[in-house]
């Protein structure tokens, strides 16, 4: 019995880490596309996972928020924050700045 207990507490955490690795892939490739399309660049080419929220997903299932931040610049040398927040592997919020001016990209409502 703890054999199978121990398995389904592993399985459990490969899910864990499987989904929030795809999470954080589908939010560094949201978060370059923006950024390249407002002519800004990532800098250290990384985000990093700043906290995990539990929240109810739109098709009524309960899932996590994960608030992802990440570091860019427009000229090299000015370091500004963004912020991106994903449910599941979709994109929920999108937060940067460019020339003094908030630009907000927020998940479509269905």
């Amino acid at each position: 019995m703890q054999g199978l207990a121990l398995l389904l507490f592993l399985i459990a955490l490969f899910c864990s880490w499987y989904t929030g690795a795809r999470a954080r892939e589908a939010a560094l490739k949201t978060v370059l596309k923006t950024l390249q399309e407002s002519g800004l660049q990532l800098l250290d080419g990384s985000i990093y996972l700043k906290k995990i929220w539990p929240t109810r997903l739109q098709n009524g299932v309960v899932g996590l928020l994960r608030f992802y931040h990440f570091e860019y610049t427009a000229n090299g040398a000015d370091r500004y924050q963004g912020l991106i927040v994903m449910a599941a592997n979709q994109l929920e919020y999108l937060q940067i700045e460019k020339d003094g001016h908030a630009i907000v990209t927020t998940a479509p409502d269905t």
